[in-house]
């Protein structure tokens, strides 16, 4: 379904399309977040439509707020938060690393998802239009500053 590819597309494509030039870099904090990134298209997840996520410093994106929890826990998660967690862990980049995105809607960003999704999802033919990359890049686990 069209919500499996979205899940599929923000909760893989962080590591493998990795971090880059123009990207936008959240400040180094403990328990950090971005601030609202427009999508650059409609996102559905679970038949909800959102137009806006945050990138949040300890591992995972958010709709409807920062969040700045770190500690994980089974889903579905409390208080209908809807959550993509792929890296969700206490994470303290105030020393070191680099937690960045960027929003893709031409180039080679988009053919490559185009090839993943059509390569796990053989039974579908799926064109990315747009790509959200989150990257956690050589990120330290709170309290290590190193």
């Amino acid at each position: 379904s069209v919500e499996d590819i979205n899940r599929f597309i923000l909760t893989c494509l962080f590591y493998p399309y990795g971090a880059g030039a123009g990207d936008t870099v959240n400040a180094q904090s403990d328990d950090g977040s971005s601030s609202a990134i427009s999508l650059l298209r409609p996102f559905v997840f679970f038949g909800k439509i959102y137009n806006t996520t945050y990138v949040n410093n300890n591992g995972d994106l958010t709709f409807n707020q920062q969040w700045s929890n770190y500690t994980p826990y089974q889903f579905p998660a409390s208080g209908g938060r809807d959550i993509i967690a792929p890296f969700w862990t206490d994470i303290d980049n105030r020393n070191n690393g680099v937690i960045s995105y960027k929003q893709y809607s031409s180039g080679s960003v988009l053919t490559q998802a185009t090839q993943n999704i059509n390569q796990y999802f053989p039974q579908l033919q799926f064109t990315a239009t747009s790509v959200l990359v989150a990257t956690w890049d050589r990120v330290a686990y709170y309290p290590v500053s190193v």
